[in-house]
């Protein structure tokens, strides 16, 4: 699959820039893919975008401070981060798009449909960070460089002491009980990661999910569009019952599928399964836009249920989560 790279300029030190699938079907809705921490879209290149293009275009961004889009210091918070992407995706002719958001990136996907809830078609959101909480290895690690005047000078210091070493530790909590794909190691931007500017605005998002800051705090009230959340039951990074258990209690109508065996980069475990549920959303949107007539499509919010039920997929090679997953709708 090709992708076509583009960048907006926004103003105020903001840019945007983000890959978008060529050559698909326009009559789907675009899904929008959010990366999460020590990441730019190469996580999604190099591997799941090229799945989940399949079924309808996609869009990859860059995160705000990450990659090739750029954001002015001490602009972090999950709302300012969805408020860049909106703009840029706004600006780009992409409107009302699917949200896709992985760990970190599923928050800021959450703050773009709290603030903006009629330009959703829908959430997907895999191994989120959806709620504030003490982290110890990014804020021991991470935060100090947020910090005004010296946190670049620790982010300097950190490119030719332990960030390197500490990043590849990271990786393999990401991935675990799995190890990293060849292809995501062989072409990950190592350079632009340990960047000391990408390193501080890293520290940056880290501290803003610190409790007292409560920047990463979310009205999910506000939310109605559809929510579909997947998550690896062997997550070390976002805990599911910590997170995406939580999420699932406190938003009305969401569905949740658990991998046992999954650890947190499910869209690399699971890919299929991802694509099966992003399809899903698509599907139920543009069944919205052709009964409703209109230009977006918001998910409807039923009453919680409190049924579970197991099922089983069949996932492909690629997947090491196993067979069998669980739903709760």
């Amino acid at each position: 699959m090709d992708f076509i790279s583009q960048t907006v300029q926004l103003g105020s030190g903001r840019s945007l820039h983000l890959l978008r699938s060529d050559g698909e079907p326009a009559a789907a809705p675009a899904a929008l893919l959010i990366h999460g921490a020590l990441a730019t879209a190469h996580d999604w290149l190099s591997g799941p975008a090229d799945v989940l293009a399949q079924g309808g275009p996609v869009a990859v961004v860059d995160r705000p401070g990450h990659g090739s889009s750029r954001r002015p210091r001490f602009a972090s918070a999950p709302r300012d981060q969805a408020a860049q992407i909106r703009d840029g995706a706004r600006a780009l002719g992409l409107e009302a798009p699917i949200l896709v958001g992985h760990s970190f990136g599923a928050l800021v996907a959450l703050a773009w449909a709290e603030q903006w809830p009629d330009e959703v078609g829908g959430l997907l959101l895999l191994s989120p960070i959806a709620f504030p909480e003490v982290r110890p290895l990014e804020h021991a690690w991470l935060a100090p460089r947020s910090a005004p005047i010296v946190g670049p000078m620790f982010a300097e210091a950190g490119r030719w002491t332990g960030d390197a070493p500490m990043l590849r530790l990271a990786q393999r909590l990401m991935f675990a009980p799995d190890r990293p794909p060849p292809r995501w190691l062989a072409s990950y931007p190592y350079r632009q990661i340990l960047d000391p500017r990408q390193m501080v605005e890293e520290g940056e998002d880290a501290a803003s999910l610190f409790p007292p800051t409560g920047q990463a705090l979310v009205d999910f009230r506000r939310i109605t569009a559809e929510v579909t959340i997947l998550a690896g039951e062997a997550d070390l990074v976002a805990d599911p019952s910590r997170h995406a258990r939580r999420l699932h209690a406190v938003l009305p109508g969401s569905r949740l599928v658990t991998f046992p065996g999954a650890g947190h980069m499910i869209h690399h475990a699971a890919t299929a399964a991802v694509g099966a549920e992003l399809d899903r959303l698509r599907a139920g949107c543009m069944a919205q836009r052709s009964g409703l007539g209109v230009a977006f499509c918001r998910g409807k919010v039923g009453s919680r249920a409190r049924v579970e039920s197991d099922e089983a997929l069949k996932l492909p090679a690629n997947a090491s989560a196993g067979a069998i997953f669980r739903k709760s709708t």
